[in-house]
């Protein structure tokens, strides 16, 4: 009866460590689970492509890696130029003379020469326009310069979630200029008043700080090189919209602003591009 009893108490001793094993292991396998979805990964690339190919549809969110193909579209701004010189400092002086007038004189690095805008425009005829006004009343002379943005495929591999902060952001930053633009093309016309354009570029900027935030809780602290380019172009947004803020005081001057600023978020975008072809 003993030895009985013994066996029984043995038996029950094993199954209750090999029961204990098991709500250990469940835990592991729970825990590692945990880790995996919520960590974020800072690992995200982009490459230039030459050509799209298919890519799979994922639900995945946070969860796997995945590669998704986008394309930033070529894209020509008509520039009103007043001058191109072979040295930074006299095409510095020349849009200081602009500035003075109140027109916004923007330099532009182009290759071993540097350009003088005045103006941007979406479509050549209303360059044109502008440019011929400009000549009969104030005897300005100007030409007028192509600004191209060529197109770039780019493959993205990241988790879901991040790859759509980084096209949206693409996306946003493009939008952001030629906003700037045509709100100033607008001003000019008198089809706005200071107030109405003052308040799109509020809710311009309301896009972009929603977008930072995004960014920042998809990312964390390890920035992808893309990424960190990217939001580097948003905290210069901050005194873009101080300048913006400051010169609300007459139209002329946040017409002048609005197309100072757009023209160079339009360069900065040509130069994240290059750097991205570039490899």
């Amino acid at each position: 009866m003993a030895r009985a009893a013994g066996r029984i108490y043995r038996r029950r001793k094993r199954r209750a460590r090999l029961w204990r094993r098991g709500i250990l292991a469940a835990l592991g396998v729970t825990a590692a689970a945990v880790l995996l979805l919520t960590r974020r990964s800072p690992l995200m690339q982009a490459e230039r492509i030459d050509a799209p190919t298919p890519t799979p549809v994922s639900q995945a969110f946070d969860q796997q890696v995945e590669s998704r193909e986008i394309t930033l579209p070529e894209e020509t701004w008509y520039a009103i130029q007043t001058g191109v010189f072979s040295t930074a400092e006299a095409a510095e002086e020349k849009a200081g003379a602009y500035a003075s007038r109140g027109a916004p004189g923007t330099v532009v690095a182009d290759g071993d020469k540097w350009r003088v805008f005045i103006a941007c425009y979406g479509s050549e005829s209303d360059a044109s326009v502008v440019r011929q006004r400009l000549g009969e009343s104030q005897r300005v002379e100007t030409y007028l310069f192509r600004w191209q943005s060529p197109e770039l495929r780019l493959r993205l591999t990241g988790m879901a979630g991040q790859l759509d902060v980084v096209e949206a952001g693409l996306s946003l930053l493009r939008q952001a200029a030629e906003e700037l633009r045509d709100t100033a093309i607008l001003l000019d016309a008198g089809e706005l008043t200071v107030t109405e354009a003052s308040k799109r570029v509020s809710e311009l900027d309301g896009r972009i700080a929603l977008w930072r935030q995004t960014a920042k809780s998809r990312f964390g602290n390890k920035l992808p090189a893309l990424m960190q380019s990217m939001l580097d172009s948003v905290v210069r947004w901050d005194q873009r919209r101080k300048t913006l803020e400051e010169a609300a005081g007459s139209a002329t001057e946040l017409s002048a602003a609005m197309k100072g600023q757009g023209m160079t978020l339009y360069q900065e975008l040509l130069r994240l591009k290059q750097s991205i072809a570039a490899g």
